[in-house]
């Protein structure tokens, strides 16, 4: 009939509109998310955004790494600027259950790191600020078990990477110290790239006219072989040699001329008059001098090595014994300290709780705030150095420490150190 006719007709015209109307929203997507580029190199700062290391990599422009895009900032803060998503799974391998990143976050959170040192390493300063009008964020969550852990955000303007990352470090730490079962992993994330932000930052040197130009963590040269064939045969010459360091267990022989020039303690303690020596043989005994040590021989030829030459021993030297060289450096606050060689070192060696725990300890007896933010950010993110603080396994200042990022002091009768329990044990 008519009626059914022209019923019909509206229906076919009515499914059309709908058609036209979702093409155009669709196009209309498609064209908001393919904006126009605000860059010239606005393919680096996506691919930061997306945290898309390997197109970095295999990019690498020649470009000025402090130059603030409009959105995103400059590159140390367009890094995860379209949101870090991370997911956790537990594991339950022993009585008390775990949580840790599953494998995926893992290998994201290992591309943002890698984006990171790339950005340092092309000169990226990470305490250049933000401009004001620059609209990005960060937005980080955490999810697992079917909810959400974390979730924040924090705005890029006016704000440097070092602001950026220390706010959101805090923010987990005051999570974590109100929910005694709130997940620890965001606050090792965080400290993690604040460790590496902070690396390159330079270092207070007492007041100095001018300031000088920043330096990498450890300063390294290449030396030709023949100048270091020379330094050898000259450290080698003991009948050169106007200083004898008695050692516990034998006798190392060196230079006052170069030993001083390594060390002001060890200038001023060769010019004062030696008291072992009479008065009529103070002339003839001037040109060998000996100084007592309470250190084995062993330890001492490898900080003269060190110092003449800037090289280990051909056959290595362990974390015991480069801590010994520790001791002897930092006792004369000598050269090798001052550049940061031996602390560099010592921080290659922490890879398990044991040497964490040795380290830490060297670290806490001379004061080294560097070497031992080293030692406890590892112990953040070790699940073996957790268990050990709570099964009692350290003592004294290293407990304390430890217990400093792996529990809080509750009031009690002993006031002793109670342990949180937490979900990535």
């Amino acid at each position: 009939s008519l009626d059914a006719c022209l019923l019909m007709s509206m229906e076919v015209l009515a499914s059309a509109c709908g058609c036209f109307v979702g093409a155009a929203t669709l196009i209309t997507s498609f064209g908001r998310s393919g904006r126009k580029e605000e860059h010239p190199h606005e393919w680096l700062y996506m691919a930061l955004a997306y945290g898309r290391k390997d197109l970095v990599v295999k990019g690498d422009p020649d470009i000025n790494w402090n130059d603030a895009h409009p959105h995103f900032g400059p590159p140390l803060l367009a890094i995860g600027g379209k949101g870090i998503q991370l997911e956790v799974e537990s594991s339950f391998q022993e009585a008390d259950p775990y949580y840790d990143f599953s494998p995926e976050s893992k290998e994201f959170i290992k591309d943002l790191q890698a984006l990171f040192e790339v950005a340092l390493r092309r000169g990226a300063d990470p305490s250049v600020q933000c401009p004001l009008s620059c609209t990005g964020c960060v937005h980080f969550t955490v999810r697992g078990g079917g909810s959400v852990i974390y979730d924040m955000k924090e705005a890029v303007a006016g704000r440097s990477a070092l602001s950026l990352w220390s706010a959101f470090s805090q923010r987990a730490k005051e999570l974590d110290s109100s929910k005694s079962e709130q997940l620890p992993l965001a606050s090792s994330f965080f400290d993690g790239i604040l460790s590496m932000l902070l690396h390159v930052i330079p270092k207070h040197k007492g007041i100095v006219p001018k300031r000088q130009p920043r330096l990498e963590s450890v300063c390294m040269t290449e030396v030709p072989e023949a100048t270091i064939g020379i330094w050898q045969k000259l450290m080698r010459k003991d009948e050169s040699c106007d200083v004898i360091f008695q050692c516990v267990d034998g006798e190392v022989l060196v230079h006052s001329a170069i030993i001083g020039s390594s060390s002001d303690v060890l200038a001023a303690m060769l010019r004062w008059p030696s008291s072992s020596v009479p008065s009529d043989e103070t002339q003839l005994c001037r040109s060998l001098r000996r100084v007592e040590l309470q250190d084995r021989s062993e330890a001492v030829e490898a900080w003269k090595l060190l110092v003449y030459t800037g090289l280990p021993p051909q056959e290595g030297l362990s974390t015991a014994l480069l801590i010994e060289v520790l001791d002897i450096s930092h006792r004369w606050q000598d050269h090798l300290l001052e550049c940061g060689l031996l602390t560099a070192a010592l921080a290659k060696r922490i890879v398990d709780g044991e040497s964490c725990a040795c380290v830490l300890e060297a670290a806490l007896l001379r004061d080294l705030p560097d070497l031992r933010s080293e030692c406890l950010a590892f112990a953040r993110r070790s699940r073996e150095m957790r268990r050990d603080w709570e099964r009692g396994r350290f003592s004294g200042d290293v407990a304390e420490h430890l217990g400093s990022i792996f529990g809080v002091t509750r009031g009690g009768a002993c006031n002793k150190m109670v342990p949180l329990r937490r979900w990535d044990l």
